[in-house]
């Protein structure tokens, strides 16, 4: 069972569970392949989600669910949904999937408990029961604590530009001067020096001129990295506190005994 290439109306409207829960964002939608009807939708959450290619999402069937406007409302209760087993690919079905969905619904589907007048029995307002053998039967209230997916603040990716400073090691090379000594062979004159053998003083002066490597920095700006916004589920734990009612046995005797 594949996903729906091309996306109907369904797509991008808020699902929410039989109780009115929000689930999530429709991003997928899985088509039977012998009827070609919509059977199962895929769900990620938050509000105005948009589907992710390397995300499953949670998977909901369509049977017995309504659809008004941009609000889809389905005919199972969140926990079934956040519990249903997980797709290995986010565009398709195997059968086993399927089948596994399948089951995993039915056996997820309950139908409230109802008293006589048919309003819905309260588990916490039932009456002690006595038995004909002085028994009696106490009731306590316990407490059933699920989860709900509700947006809780907004995420936004700003690019801000930051200064360091960076130490790059460059050799760099220069002239230097330094003294040649050349020995004379005999009979050699020196400059300055007569032809009579009589030396004249000499007083030239040599300049030379040196060089020198500099380091010269120019900057460029290129791409560094790619990113962008991904959402991922975290676990936490913590703790609610409530006050539960329980019912006690009190025995009372007469002051005075019987003659």
């Amino acid at each position: 069972m594949a996903s729906d290439p091309t996306p109907p109306s369904v797509i991008g409207a808020i699902a929410h569970d039989r109780d009115g829960k929000p689930l999530g964002t429709v991003t997928a939608v899985y088509l039977d392949d012998v009827t070609e009807q919509p059977t199962w939708v895929g769900l990620t959450p938050g509000t105005h989600a948009a589907p992710d290619d390397d995300e499953v999402p949670l998977i909901a069937p369509v049977t017995g669910s309504q659809l008004a406007e941009d609000r889809m409302q389905l005919a199972v209760d969140s926990a079934a949904v956040h519990s249903a087993p997980r797709a290995t690919r986010p565009d398709h079905l195997s059968p086993e999937e399927e089948t596994a969905l399948l089951e995993h619904y039915r056996g997820s589907s309950t139908t409230p408990a109802r008293g006589g007048d048919g309003s819905p029995a309260r588990g916490n307002e039932s009456v002690p029961a006595r038995g004909g053998d002085g028994t009696m039967t106490l009731a306590e209230e316990q407490l059933d604590v699920t989860t709900v997916v509700e947006p809780w603040t907004r995420a936004v990716i700003r690019i801000e530009e930051v200064s360091e400073e960076v130490l790059v090691p460059v050799t760099i090379t220069r002239q230097r001067a330094r003294i040649e000594h050349l020995p004379l062979a005999h009979g050699d004159r020196e400059p300055g020096q007569a032809a009579t053998g009589e030396r004249q003083p000499s007083r030239s002066t040599g300049w030379v001129t040196l060089y020198a490597e500099e380091p010269r920095v120019s900057l460029e700006r290129v791409p560094a990295e790619r990113v962008r916004l991904t959402t991922t589920w975290e676990t936490e734990q913590s703790s609610v506190t409530e006050q539960l009612r329980h019912e006690e046995v009190d025995l009372s005797t007469a002051d005075t005994p019987r003659d």
